[in-house]
């Protein structure tokens, strides 16, 4: 087992005494606890379990110290020679995470300082050297060791940063988060207004792909719209229900006048236009009623014969 050691420090007016509400503790230690878990997952795959241990706690602003630990599945040897560039110790994971750099000798920093030097831009320049990685932004250029930059390119292990900032940003009276333990003895500071560089960007335009399809369904209304702009509810028959822009106008003008009525359980054969946009690696779907062929009124009364 490998093992690592490292601070946090929520700072701000309400810990001055060393004390902090554990409803505000727990989510933010949670959410740290999965971005190391991701980050080892990414580094070392299934042949290390990551776990964050809170070991203690000191006054002045309030302070965590955190073990990290890294258990190797197999044995260390077998390890390096199967993929010696994967092979991440626990003090390596903490580093690669929250270098801050600047410190003496300090030439390359961490995931999260990289985050706050882009500040939500792209880069403009990314050079890839065997041991080190450059990144240029606004012509001034920063630079990662390759895992760090791995890690900044990890879906789930962004994802997780991202949740820690939202965690952090959910504590009343936060100034500042501050980390400690790095190789460079450097702390690394995030303030509020900050964490919203933490956050994963939304793709550009160029980035969202789009996929249409068109489908002629019988839908079962469960709730229907009679305000401009509002989506109308239905059922496809089973468990599944969605909401759907309605784009028929010749079917729609008749009941926003008050001239045909419509009720849950009507039922109605559509043309339906499904619109998926992948962004990023998350898909949304819009669904929208481009033509009512007919409408057929549900049940009020039981038929007794």
């Amino acid at each position: 087992m490998d093992n690592a050691s490292f601070s946090i420090a929520f700072e701000g007016q309400p810990f001055d005494k060393g004390e902090i509400d554990i409803k505000d503790l727990a989510p933010a230690l949670l959410a740290l606890g999965d971005i190391v878990q991701s980050a080892n997952k990414a580094l070392n795959g299934d042949r290390a379990e990551a776990r964050l241990k809170v070991r203690a706690t000191k006054e002045g602003s309030f302070e965590a110290l955190l073990a990290l630990d890294v258990s190797w599945i197999t044995d260390m040897l077998d390890l390096a020679a199967a993929n010696p560039d994967r092979m991440s110790a626990a003090k390596d994971i903490v580093d690669l995470l929250f270098k801050a750099g600047g410190g003496v000798g300090a030439t390359t920093i961490g995931v999260v300082q990289a985050l706050k030097f882009f500040r939500g831009k792209k880069p403009e320049k990314i050079e890839e050297k065997s041991s080190v990685v450059s990144i240029t932004i606004d012509n001034t250029t920063i630079q990662m060791e390759p895992q760090a930059f791995t890690l900044l390119r990890d879906q789930a292990t962004r994802e997780k940063i991202e949740k820690f900032s939202k965690r952090t940003l959910n504590i009343n009276g936060l100034d500042s988060v501050r980390i400690e333990g790095g190789a460079d003895k450097e702390p690394l500071s995030i303030t509020s207004s900050e964490m919203s560089a933490l956050r994963i960007p939304e793709p550009s335009d160029d980035e969202v792909e789009t996929q249409i399809n068109h489908l002629t369904l019988w839908l079962k209304l469960v709730t229907p719209q009679f305000e401009d702009g509002y989506k109308w509810r239905f059922s496809d028959g089973g468990e599944h229900r969605f909401t759907a822009i309605m784009e028929d106008t010749d079917f729609l003008n008749p009941v926003l006048a008050g001239d045909v009525t419509m009720s849950a359980n009507d039922t109605l054969r559509c043309l339906i236009r499904e619109e998926q946009e992948i962004r990023g690696g998350n898909i949304v779907k819009t669904v929208f009623v481009e033509r009512v062929y007919d409408h057929r009124r549900g049940d009020t009364q039981l038929r007794l014969i």
